[in-house]
């Protein structure tokens, strides 16, 4: 294996925990926001290094910061999908791997605003399955499994073609 795919695979495993370390710890400063406005009497369980940054954010500026790391973690995963491609493929691979790997992404993501959209015209219950398909679909793309599912398909894909 290159030492070049060996960091980046390294690089991926980093902000694979780093996206969750933050999410993870967001949620639970939300979750204490809302019980503790409620009048109930409940336990921080923030850590101490995402607590100290968001203590004194509302719950509504909270979400608007997960939306953006969303959209960067996005972009992160994209552009490690992007580089391994571009250090292992040669040019003509590279342009088609570029098309399906841009053009599943977006369609994914569409997908799942979609499937968010459509569950806000039904009832309560059913709006909440459809909101964590919709967050599902949006955390594969948020995922190092969003450049490994398409790099593996790719080369499956390549390889059945040329043994064709």
């Amino acid at each position: 294996m290159k030492i070049k795919n060996l960091v980046l695979i390294l690089v991926a495993i980093f902000f694979e925990y780093l996206r969750d370390y933050c999410f993870i710890n967001i949620n639970f400063y939300i979750e204490f926001l809302e019980k503790s406005n409620n009048g109930f009497e409940v336990i921080n369980y923030t850590d101490t290094i995402i607590f100290n940054i968001v203590e004194n954010l509302k719950i509504n500026y909270l979400m608007k910061i997960k939306w953006g790391m969303s959209f960067i973690f996005i972009l992160i995963f994209t552009a490690l999908g992007i580089l391994f491609s571009k250090w292992n493929l040669n040019n003509i691979n590279y342009k088609r791997f570029l098309k399906l790997y841009s053009f599943g992404g977006m369609a994914i993501l569409i997908l799942s605003f979609v499937i968010f959209s459509l569950g806000k015209l039904l009832n309560t219950e059913n709006e909440y399955n459809f909101y964590f398909v919709s967050l599902e679909l949006s955390h594969f793309i948020q995922s190092a499994l969003y450049p490994i599912s398409f790099i593996l398909i790719f080369r499956s894909y390549s390889f059945r073609a040329s043994n064709s």
